[in-house]
């Protein structure tokens, strides 16, 4: 029997990303992206399994080969106090029609109604489980890194979760 494993995903491309607008397609969309897989020539580079192994630390690669379905993933976003718990439910995609697009505007990634760039990234389909989990000061107990391992007894009320 597979014991899923515990992940923290940041959904924050380029350290850049308006966070509330992140957090509302996740959870209308049922959808997390790949770390470093949503635009341009580093969402290419995982499309083609060349990876962004120096910029990314290997994140990239863990997303697509590491994570299994059933896993379940903790995904923080910056700025904001609830985090959202997912089990993930497929094997990557690599290009997913969003039905959005991107734009920079104020100096950040906006994902918008309209526009000439498409926002399909490379990323995998979730079951949230919650969409509230909060942690007195997620700073302290979350890694900072975009995707990493996380021991599930750092969760709130887990128990109770699942």
């Amino acid at each position: 029997m597979y014991h899923p494993q515990f992940w923290s995903i940041r959904q924050n491309p380029y350290a850049n990303t308006n966070q509330v607008q992140m957090r509302e397609l996740i959870i209308s969309q049922n959808i997390v992206t790949c770390p470093f897989g949503h635009l341009n020539e580093a969402r290419n580079n995982v499309i083609n399994g060349v990876y962004n192994e120096e910029q990314s630390n290997s994140q990239d690669r863990k997303f697509i080969e590491n994570i299994n379905i059933d896993d379940i993933i903790l995904i923080p976003f910056a700025g904001l106090k609830e985090c959202i718990l997912a089990r993930i439910v497929s094997e990557p995609i690599y290009g997913i029609d969003t039905g959005l697009f991107t734009c920079i505007c104020d100096g950040k990634i906006q994902v918008t109604n309209e526009g000439d760039k498409p926002f399909s990234p490379v990323g995998r389909k979730i079951e949230i489980i919650r969409s509230d989990v909060r942690f007195d000061d997620k700073r302290r107990v979350l890694p900072r890194v975009s995707l990493s391992i996380i021991n599930p007894n750092i969760i709130p009320n887990l128990k109770d979760i699942l």
